[in-house]
């Protein structure tokens, strides 16, 4: 089935063109993320410009999230995304980190040694702590959790 195989080239993001697309989509609303955070981590600490997809905010993705739960089947394919706007979060996710990758030359690897559901759940709880928070912003805390597991 068409959907299935879009889902399933989302979920492994194998195309390097497709997370550099998405990763793209980061260069039109822009935000100020905090400044330092208590790890010593800092933030991206630039405004920048959040285009299209990436500029939706953890109550939608949230609201993604149950009605991801709602369509999957009892006996549902893990990796398989069941709705559209969950699978659009997953991409926007992998993006993000495509690019800080791409542009930290420090640390080129990072998510390597973790895996998409895992991200989304630890995006979701977030999310859920802070719904009127930009994803992005959840994102920018992500990559302070992946740095500080070294993962």
């Amino acid at each position: 089935m068409l959907a299935e195989g879009f889902l399933s080239g989302i979920n492994n993001m194998s195309n390097p063109v497709a997370g550099v697309l998405v990763a793209a989509l980061f260069s039109a609303s822009p935000m100020t993320p905090p400044p330092m955070q208590p790890s010593g981590i800092q933030l991206s600490g630039a405004e920048f410009v959040v285009a299209g997809e990436a500029s939706r905010s953890c109550g939608e993705y949230i609201q993604a999230i149950k009605a991801e739960h709602a369509a999957r089947p009892p006996d549902a394919v893990p990796g398989i995304r069941y709705t559209a706007l969950y699978a659009v979060f997953a991409a926007v996710t992998d993006g993000f980190l495509t690019g800080i990758n791409y542009v930290d030359r420090d640390r080129t690897q990072l998510g390597q040694a973790s895996d998409a559901p895992t991200r989304m759940t630890w995006l979701e709880g977030y999310c859920e702590t802070n719904p009127k928070a930009s994803f992005v912003e959840a994102l920018e805390y992500l990559r302070i959790e992946l740095i500080k597991k070294g993962t």
